[in-house]
């Protein structure tokens, strides 16, 4: 396995692999990487804490007497800061995908942009045809960052996003006087009217969870598959930063490789 340079780009180098040359790409910035782990751990803990307070099995055990530890008051205030600081992520990911183009401007976001490939038939049949183990090669789609598929699916997770924050806004709300929650819980009655009171919010917000845990279940599986099965780097870019893909579908110009080859 040979390296070489692409131009005078530190952030590209090619990578001659037996078979076929790949470009190893910096992609992924360091706020990406940052905020894709630190949603993690919020996803984490709000599953966990949010499965404790359906069932608050530790107060019983170690704190019969309810005045002796507050345990599950504490582990709510917990559940909720993580749920804010969720949010605070999530509508940063919605405003960077909606209006933050490829150069990193106020425009038409480059990912949205990216919208008709949910569109293309052609798109979907390579896509599964992959995943299906009909054929060998990842599709390479040069007006998009993502598969039909993953972009379906990253849409409705955002959109799960949104939903699982209002529902824990009114949820949150009664066990607190004043401040942001009451105040957003205001704003959003019309909502809980609408969907028949707390107990069908509440059930709304455990099945939002669940998609929560079956995707980051699928999430996980599906990266490192396509990592292993394609060379592509996934699981690595997500720390590093870098990706790798094949050089002909990769947006580089000529007289880039050629300086490369000359190096």
């Amino acid at each position: 396995m040979a390296t070489r340079a692409v131009g005078a780009k530190r952030s590209a180098v090619v990578v001659e692999r037996p078979g076929r040359p790949a470009l190893v790409v910096y992609v992924f910035g360091r706020y990406i990487r940052a905020a894709h782990w630190i949603r993690n751990a919020l996803l984490i803990w709000l599953v966990l804490s949010g499965i404790y307070i359906g069932n608050p099995f530790l107060a019983r055990v170690l704190y019969p007497e309810t005045a002796e530890g507050f345990v599950m008051a504490q582990i709510r205030g917990w559940h909720v800061a993580a749920g804010w600081i969720l949010l605070a992520f999530t509508l940063a990911r919605i405003y960077q995908f909606l209006f933050v183009n490829r150069e990193g401007k106020l425009g038409i976001g480059a990912e949205l942009r990216m919208a008709p490939i949910m569109f293309s038939w052609k798109a979907w049949r390579d896509q599964l045809a992959f995943y299906l183990l009909m054929r060998r090669d990842h599709p390479h789609f040069t007006y998009s960052n993502y598969g039909p598929l993953q972009f379906l699916v990253y849409t409705m997770l955002y959109a799960s996003l949104l939903v699982i924050s209002i529902t824990g806004i009114i949820l949150a709300s009664p066990y607190v006087s004043g401040g942001l929650a009451s105040f957003g819980a205001d704003l959003l009655r019309p909502i809980e009217v609408w969907m028949g009171g707390l107990s069908n919010v509440r059930a709304v917000h455990r099945f939002v969870m669940w998609f929560f845990v079956l995707f980051t279940v699928a999430h996980i599986y599906m990266a490192v598959w396509n990592s292993i099965r394609t060379g592509g780097l996934i699981i690595e870019g997500i720390v590093s930063g870098f990706k790798a893909d094949d050089v002909e579908t990769t947006h580089v110009s000529k007289e880039e490789l050629d300086k490369g080859k000359a190096q």
